[in-house]
């Protein structure tokens, strides 16, 4: 019998679908980033590779499940092992690179991730592994994870679900705090950011020098004066600063802004 050729399916998400389907309640700038960062991650959020998170009128959070982390890493071909462990309320995560001699090793305390929601009281050492593992895989690959969106279990303002929960098709992601609440049988809760490393990280990994000199190139090498650069940020990113650009929709702004100038 011959063999049947590969027939691989590509599907394309616009900005309209995702504002029908999965983000109605979101801004144009919040669409803007979480396209930009879907794209330039190569996540897909058909697939639930990357959730979009909004309540009611509050800021959007872009988040991902503990999975990509692990899957990007063993991508890279430079991961050795890794091993993931509790100690009495600590997660403990080891990961081996094979071009490092010495392991990278890091650990999570629960009390500064535990939200006491249904998920963390049935398995609370599975979720706290989750925070261990991809605190540990940034960690770990700086430059092939770094720029990736935060799990939920790390941001306070995702507190009312976990991953698990954001990746049920009877969840709904974008809603009102009551749609939440309906949906998980729990009331809306208030939770404080908390004391930890990620909550103090928590802000979105920025362009590097290097990397605002090549946005900048490009820009004026399209013919853009300053003031129209400073008038494409503003308008895309809410700044006038390259300094501003977050390295998830880096690559996304390259391209629009050329496309911008070419036309």
């Amino acid at each position: 019998m011959e063999n049947l050729p590969e027939v691989k399916e590509r599907i394309e998400v616009s900005m309209a679908d995702i504002k029908k389907y999965i983000a109605p309640n979101a801004t144009d700038k919040e669409l803007f980033m979480f396209m930009g960062i879907a794209k330039s991650y190569g996540l897909n959020p058909l697939k639930r590779e990357i959730h979009f998170v909004k309540y009611g009128s509050a800021p959007a959070s872009i988040i991902v499940g503990y999975e990509i982390y692990l899957k990007r890493a063993e991508r890279t071909g430079k991961l050795d092992g890794w091993k993931c462990w509790i100690e009495g309320d600590k997660a403990i995560i080891e990961i081996k690179r094979k071009d490092q001699s010495i392991p990278i090793k890091w650990e999570v305390d629960r009390k500064e991730f535990d939200k006491q929601q249904s998920t963390w009281k049935a398995m609370p050492n599975f979720m706290l592994k989750k925070v261990a593992i991809a605190q540990g895989f940034r960690l770990a690959f700086p430059d092939e994870l770094g720029g990736l969106p935060y799990l939920a279990e790390e941001l306070p303002s995702t507190a009312k679900l976990s991953s698990e929960e954001l990746a049920k098709d009877e969840i709904i992601v974008d809603a009102r705090v009551d749609d939440i609440s309906e949906a998980t049988g729990q009331p809306p809760e208030e939770v404080p950011p908390q004391g930890n490393v990620a909550s103090q990280e928590a802000k979105p990994a920025l362009i590097s020098e290097a990397q605002r000199k090549r946005f900048y190139a490009i820009a004026k090498g399209s013919g853009k004066s300053d003031a129209e650069i400073k008038s494409f940020l503003q308008a895309n990113i809410g700044s006038e600063s390259t300094g501003d650009i977050q390295k998830g929709v880096y690559e996304y702004l390259c391209n629009e802004v050329g496309k911008a100038v070419a036309t």
